[in-house]
């Protein structure tokens, strides 16, 4: 919170020397990353307004609008990292994985917005097939995520402010305690890492429960043509104003508190050697309560604590959270290229396919028989015919690679029916004939949506020359590759 508060007042003071016509050093702006699925991405925010879509009505636009307008200048840049049919585990693989364009990277705030996905039918059916509830799947997925988010770094070499949002009121589940699966697992996550949490869902559920029928925060696709339910998770536009307004709000709190406990020092206990003698203005002197305390509170360990879970006990949680290296933060870090090739096509939404022919032209050999596409706003390779069309990448290398992260599509009906790709991989001087290793993806699945996987693929051994890649649509009418990355 300290390097939050610092990096605004010197972009504020930036901005006040240069209305003034004084020379000074330019200070960036605080960079906020918001991640999230289709809701946080805009989805059902329809107004009459012309020329007004679905990303200039998002909520994490709108936070960007306000708080600058708040401020008088723009002290904010809020950048948008919302891929539909994600969750929080495709978005910790993407801050795993540095796969953020270069401008989203080394965020001073982070605001994870994937409770809907996280609670999505896709989540339940994973949880189900792995035997276990829909609340430890989820708890397991946002633990996992927040501890990665935990160890980006800023420019200057600063751990980030992590909030999770809870936008769920949806109706993937029916039953009104079974909806709250996400906010009881983040509730204990939040008190356990001390990361911000913040509920839309709670700020307007009584105007939801108390009428389901109406149109300013329920969402208007549960009833349409008949009076029966139909299922919808995304809310209209007024949710993207009030969750901007909810947000703004807690950060002006969250600003006040802590400059109010600055003045009583609270903020600085830790380095404070004699605890006992807490003076406080009208209360007894606490030194003399010193002989009956056998030992002062401890400095709290600077690495992260250990992973929450059924097998942590009290006992030994103390000496694994000591035993565990410091969270340092390696600014170099944040621009390190850990994958040299990376393209998620649904992160840019403002690239053509003209600007994905651009990237990928050098890589590119023949047979060549797909084509990148934007279907239903879920951009990515589609092959050009129903059998055996081919795509061959050949990438020069710099550095060793050792992991593939394949991002791929599946989805349901009669165009994705048995949907399958083969992929085979071939490293350095391997030749066609004898091919490193190959591996198969599924794009069909028995639900009526369509949903991001990941797959992440350890090589047999590193590389250090050459990597090709030859994907082939080996089954069904279609499939989508959305996006790979090249990993070391």
């Amino acid at each position: 919170m300290e390097h939050v508060i610092e990096t605004t007042n010197r972009r504020l003071a930036y901005l006040k020397a240069k209305r003034e016509g004084r020379l000074a050093e330019e200070v960036r702006p605080l960079k906020i990353l918001v991640m999230g699925g289709s809701v946080t991405r805009g989805m059902n925010c329809y107004t009459r307004i012309r020329h007004y879509d679905y990303n200039k009505c998002c909520w994490a636009t709108r936070l960007g609008t306000l708080l600058n307008s708040l401020a008088g200048d723009r002290v904010v840049d809020v950048h948008l990292a919302a891929v539909s049919a994600t969750n929080s585990a495709t978005g910790q693989v993407m801050l795993e994985y540095s796969l953020l364009p270069e401008e989203m990277r080394g965020p001073d705030i982070i605001i994870s917005a994937y409770s809907t996905n996280d609670m999505h039918v896709y989540t339940m059916q994973e949880a189900l097939s792995q035997n276990i509830t829909l609340r430890d799947k989820i708890f397991g997925m946002a633990q996992n995520f927040t501890r990665t988010a935990l160890q980006q770094c800023t420019k200057e070499g600063n751990t980030p402010l992590l909030f999770w949002l809870d936008d769920y009121l949806g109706n993937e589940q029916r039953e009104i305690v079974a909806t709250s699966d996400f906010i009881q697992g983040l509730q204990v996550l939040a008190g356990y890492y001390g990361f911000g949490l913040l509920s839309y869902a709670d700020t307007v559920r009584d105007l939801v429960y108390g009428s389901t029928t109406e149109r300013s925060f329920s969402p208007p696709g549960w009833y349409k043509e008949n009076s029966e339910m139909k299922r919808e998770v995304h809310p209209p536009y007024p949710m993207h104003i009030a969750v901007s307004y909810i947000i703004a709000y807690a950060f002006l709190q969250l600003t006040s508190t802590y400059c109010g406990l600055e003045s009583w020092n609270v903020t600085s206990w830790e380095s404070r050697l004699d605890y006992y003698n807490a003076e406080v203005p009208g209360l007894p002197n606490t030194q003399g309560s010193k002989e009956s305390l056998d030992m002062p509170p401890q400095p709290r360990p600077e690495g992260l604590p250990p992973s929450l879970n059924t097998k942590l006990k009290l006992e030994d949680i103390s000496e694994l959270w000591r035993e565990v290296r410091p969270n340092t933060c390696d600014a170099e870090k944040t621009h390190r290229t850990r994958c040299p090739i990376g393209w998620v096509g649904a992160l840019r939404p403002d690239h053509t396919a003209d600007d994905v022919s651009s990237y990928f032209q050098p890589y590119i050999r023949q047979p060549f028989e797909w084509e990148w596409t934007m279907d239903r706003k879920k951009p990515g390779w589609l092959p050009t015919s129903a059998e055996n069309a081919t795509m061959t990448f050949d990438f020069p290398l710099q550095q060793e690679i050792h992991r593939l992260v394949i991002f791929y599509m599946k989805s349901y009906g009669e165009m994705w029916e048995n949907s399958k790709a083969e992929l085979k991989i071939y490293l350095d001087d391997d030749t066609v004939d004898e091919h490193a290793f190959q591996f198969s993806l599924g794009g069909f699945h028995d639900k009526k949506t369509s949903e991001v996987y990941v797959e992440e693929v350890d090589l047999p051994r590193g590389a250090l020359r050459r990597l090709q890649m030859k994907v082939q649509h080996a089954a069904g009418k279609s499939f989508k590759l959305m996006g790979f990355a090249i990993c070391s």
